[in-house]
């Protein structure tokens, strides 16, 4: 120790020298603090992607069969997917294949870009009508803001030419990543043929969209070469106006005899009708989706994009308007600003608790490092590229209280060597060269403790913890340099022996003094009775264990937030039309409610991302999506506990899911699936799953499986004698019935760079009949021949699922719910576990299994991951423990006793109500710190006065309790309400950890400054009565 001896004399020495370079680098840190990335989370990478597979005309069942299956195989073919990591949902005419890789976050991009390579190569593959195969593996791309823009009396076409001018102002902000408009209604040119000028006029309808299409269509008109030129040949597309279309001649005769396209339809320009809807209050409206670059600071982004916003609002006529719908810019200000305020009221909290506790230079020695080592800390955060978020912001609250103890502890020893009789200058330095290898020993160990965590725990999660172990490091680093460095000599300028205490400093004195004799008197029972003793802490280990027992274990918790979602999926009955219908009623519900800001729906459409733990819902016409803003996170709370309870089911044939914003990151918290061979004999248990679901609906909504939608479906089955006898063919009914009731595209005019598409419709007007499908004029193949639908085919109705799924190439049925407000997850899932192993289990057909998703997933997934990270932290203090005490035995007792903390944890989240997750393992690792790091320091004092004063065992253990029991007992108050913010802030993820250490910190700091003594005494004395023997 002859080097830090050195170091604390040429820091006393030179402490102008010393003071100067604090100073400085306290000012950058505090100036850091504004230039700091800002953030709500770490970033983290979705490795999740989709395929999506387009099957124009096939059914469900076809596109399961034909496309689903054989695109399964490609996948697969690809090493990093495998059978669990595939789910496929078929749906008529799509499917949409879900892939989790197996990968490291970093290898996300290697592997999407093998998967759209090998779907390239292997499309052949897939059936002939398959248009394609679209690859969307970008789900970590985060709207930043979602704003809509509306008017009363502007067109479409108007509202979208303002997008496209603020998306240019907007594409000028470097940071930007891109900018989307959703929302925009596309123009076409609308033929509507007249059924019967058609038929009359003999024309076959195959025949006009095959010359159109063919007209339309590019191909290469070759090259003229010449001696000196060789030029190429373009043919010159003349429709270039729907007048031109309209001219455009259909039908001619030798006679001379023409028919042009307008003598037999009407030609109009139009807004297409539209395949989704977006409004914003009820109103049509455009969104534009901004999102930021990855690595930049979202607030000072956001200001830059709010400035563009305000500077182009000032040239929008007065009945346009802008409304931000998501604004996380905001988000993140608001968290990081609340989170800064905690931590400012947490350094106010440490200090007021010095204050009390130390004389008043002491207290402010020693509070000192409390604003100076945050700021030197936020200056390394900045210079090593660390951000600003709640994760480092937590870790800073948390370790706050810690930064001050060895701060304590330096002045406690430098007390006690002024009561020795030595000089301040000698008394400094020796009490730093007394207490350095404890207090450096275990400050490693604490940090040190926290970083298998980092290396351990997968997924988003990891990621969530990934800087925590950094941030603590850092400043426990710190703290000690600054207890070394600087303390040493505040020490010897301003705190002397000789020095005559005042009123309060002499209260203090009292109230330690009859503290110290009370413990000497408890502890001196305890050696007396040490069954006794021990027993005391097996009692608060059984206490603790029967208060875990009442714990929910919940991960991660709902998130408080003023906005929520709604998803809703009506059934198959008019589509579109009733989809808006549902939604549109719903919204102007919600929009009644003064609670409720603004509404924004999504209707045939998912909104895009916008928060990094919920994803959006893939599109379809019989869903819709809703953003509800609210007047505050208590007004969020309280909708959705009304609206859970009193109108699910407003709706009879809607499926309604008030969602509530989480950090959970599953598609919900319930999902049970069925997997087997033949999906038909898994409905009837799904079914029995649900039902009994259904029975427990004061904890749970959204009840529903994939096989409860079904969709009408006309089967149109050929006459094979008559279809070969009028050449007709399955293609040419299909073409005649898609013109009919859907329309078909046979042109495009360009027009500049705009495209604008030529379709043709039928005047057949929309009937519930449907046996007048059978009624409609198809062609044949004979001139001038149409015949009636009837004539070639017999039609029949049929019910089809909506709906296809497999999980793992199997086919499957799955289960879902979302738990109300406020309800716990694994209370409800050992209900239905429970369920399901006494009626389903043994009844199942051959080969089919059940798992359970959501969150039972993601606990069994991680919490093995948890374990390994805690166990490893125990690994990495007692290898600290052992290269310190060189006594293995020591070091397990220190860990032994380190278990003393788990009553008080425990207690505090069961009195709070709150659940055991990530956050609350946080700060029983970070508890087990704590408490190690006062068992280094008692235990190092007591090897001191055994080995090197020659005091005997019993004398020593107790020696070591007396004085270790201030500083034990001061830095444990200055931790546990150094979090007191966290407690009381009431936020669901970072409250369990405050309660855990606040409580685990306090109630266990007289078990551990009296057991820790009494259990050292009993494990030594037998070595210690043979070392008597043997010197005897």
């Amino acid at each position: 120790m002859r080097n830090i001896s050195d170091f604390v004399k040429w820091a006393i020495a030179h402490k102008w020298i010393v003071y100067s370079l604090v100073a400085i680098l306290t000012i950058a840190g505090a100036v850091s603090l504004k230039y700091l990335k800002k953030d709500e989370f770490p970033s983290f990478v979705v490795k999740q992607g989709l395929v999506v597979g387009i099957y124009p005309g096939a059914s469900a069942q076809e596109v399961d069969n034909q496309l689903a299956k054989p695109l399964e195989d490609i996948l697969m073919s690809v090493p990093e997917v495998d059978r669990n990591s595939i789910r496929t949902v078929s749906k008529e005419g799509i499917c949409y294949v879900y892939i989790d890789p197996n990968c490291a976050a970093s290898k996300k991009d290697e592997v999407w870009s093998r998967i759209k390579l090998k779907l390239n190569s292997e499309k052949a593959k897939l059936p002939i009508g398959v248009l394609g195969t679209v690859v969307m593996d970008d789900f970590s791309s985060i709207s930043s803001m979602l704003i809509a823009i509306q008017s009363e009396d502007k067109s479409y076409s108007e509202l979208e030419e303002y997008a496209e001018q603020l998306c240019t102002e907007l594409r000028r902000i470097p940071e930007l990543a891109d900018v989307k408009i959703l929302g925009t209604q596309t123009e076409e040119i609308a033929v509507t043929i007249d059924k019967e000028k058609f038929s009359s006029y003999g024309i076959n309808s195959n025949t006009l969209m095959f010359q159109y299409q063919l007209a339309s269509l590019p191909v290469p008109s070759g090259i003229f070469k010449g001696d000196d030129i060789h030029a190429q040949i373009h043919v010159i597309d003349n429709l270039n106006s729907e007048a031109e279309v309209a001219e455009k001649i259909i039908y001619s005769d030798i006679d001379g005899n023409i028919i042009r396209l307008k003598d037999i339809s009407d030609i109009e320009r139009r807004i297409k009708e539209p395949d989704s809807y977006i409004t914003y209050n009820s109103h049509p409206c455009l969104i534009i989706s901004v999102e930021m670059r990855v690595g930049n600071d979202i607030v000072a982004f956001g200001e830059k994009v709010d400035k563009v916003i305000e500077n182009f609002s000032e040239e929008l006529p007065d009945s346009v308007i802008l409304s931000n719908i998501t604004d996380q810019p905001k988000v993140v200000d608001d968290s990081v600003k609340s989170f800064l305020s905690d931590l400012l009221f947490s350094m106010i909290v440490v200090i007021l608790v010095m204050l009390v506790m130390f004389p008043l230079k002491s207290a402010l020695i020693a509070s000192s490092g409390v604003p100076i080592c945050t700021a030197l800390t936020l200056a390394v955060m900045y210079i090593t590229g660390i951000d600003l978020n709640t994760v480092t912001l937590a870790a800073l609250i948390v370790v706050l209280g810690m930064i001050v103890d060895n701060s304590i502890i330096t002045m406690d020893g430098y007390i006690v060597k002024l009561k020795e009789g030595m000089s301040r200058k000698e008394a400094a330095v020796k009490s730093i060269q007394e207490l350095f290898a404890p207090t450096l020993a275990a400050t490693l160990a604490i940090c040190a403790m926290f970083f298998p965590i980092k290396f351990i725990i997968t997924g988003y999660l990891g990621d969530f913890v990934s800087l925590l172990p950094w941030v603590i490091a850092i400043a426990l680093l710190i703290s000690l340099g600054y207890a070394i460095s600087v303390v040493p000599s505040l020490e010897v300028k301003l705190i002397g022996v000789s020095e005559n205490a005042g009123v309060f400093e002499r209260v203090q004195n009292v109230v330690f003094e009859w503290m110290e004799k009370i413990y000497v008197r408890v502890q001196k029972f305890c050696f007396k009775h040490p069954i006794v003793t021990i027993c005391s802490g097996v009692i608060a280990l059984g206490a603790a264990f029967l208060c875990f027992t009442q714990l929910n274990v919940q991960m991660m918790p709902k998130a408080a937030r003023d906005f929520f979602a709604i998803e809703l999926e009506v059934e198959s009955k008019n589509g579109l039309t009733r989809t808006k219908e549902v939604t549109d009623s719903l919204q102007n519900m919600l929009l009644k409610d003064e609670r409720v800001k603004s509404v924004t729906s999504f209707v045939g459409t998912g909104a895009p991302r916008f928060t990094g733990t919920y994803a959006p819902i893939t599109p379809d016409k019989l869903t819709s999506q809703m953003i509800v803003n609210t007047q505050s996170a208590q007004a969020t709370e309280d909708i959705l506990r009304e609206y859970q309870n009193n109108f699910e089911h407003i709706f009879p044939d809607a499926l309604i899911r008030y969602k509530q914003i989480d950090y959970q990151a599953v598609d919900a918290p319930i999902i049970i699936t069925l997997k087997g061979p033949d999906r038909e004999l898994l409905k009837e248990h799904a079914e029995s799953i649900k039902e009994y679901m259904m029975t427990l609906s004061s904890d749970l909504m959204w009840i529903h499986t994939t096989a409860d939608l079904f969709n009408p479906v006309v089967s149109v089955i050929p006459d094979p004698s008559e279809t070969a006898r009028l050449g007709i063919n399955e293609a040419m009914m299909s073409l005649a019935l898609s013109g009919i009731y859907n329309g078909q595209n046979i042109a495009t005019l360009w027009e500049e760079d705009n495209s604008v598409s030529v379709n043709v419709y039928s005047d057949a007007k929309a009937t519930d009949n449907i046996g007048e499908i059978a009624n409609q004029i198809i062609p044949t193949s004979i001139p001038s021949i149409n015949v009636p639908l009837r004539q070639a085919a017999t039609l029949e109705m049929d019910w089809q699922n909506v709906m296809l799924e497999r999980r793992g190439t199997e086919e499957s049925i799955s289960i879902y719910a979302d738990m109300k407000y406020g309800k716990s997850h694994p209370k409800v899932m050992k209900k239905i576990q429970r369920f399901v192993d006494e009626n389903i289990t043994e009844n199942l057909p051959e080969g089919a299994t059940i798992e359970y998703g959501g969150l039972s997933k993601t606990n069994s997934d991680v919490i093995p991951e948890i374990i390994l990270a805690v166990i490893a932290a125990v690994c990495v203090l007692t290898i600290f423990m052992v290269f310190h005490f060189k006594k293995f035995s020591l070091a397990i007792l220190t860990l032994v006793m380190s278990t003393l903390c788990f009553f008080g944890a425990f207690l505090g989240l069961w009195i709070f109500d709150l659940d055991f997750g990530l956050t609350a393992i946080l700060g029983v690792i970070s508890l087990i710190g704590i408490i190690v790091r006062n068992g280094i320091l008692m235990y190092e004092y007591a090897e001191e006065l055994r080995f090197k004063e020659g005091y005997d065992i019993k004398t020593a253990s107790m020696l070591a309790g007396q004085r270790r029991m201030r500083p034990i007992f001061l830095t444990s108050c200055t931790t546990a309400l150094g979090v007191l913010p966290m407690i009381t802030g009431g936020d669901l993820l970072w409250q369990p950890m405050g309660v855990v250490i606040c409580f685990g910190t306090l109630l266990s700091v007289g078990l551990i400054i009296l057991i820790m003594p009494v259990a050292y005494w009993l494990i030594f004395r037998r070595s210690s009565l043979n070392i008597e023997t043997n010197e005897m």
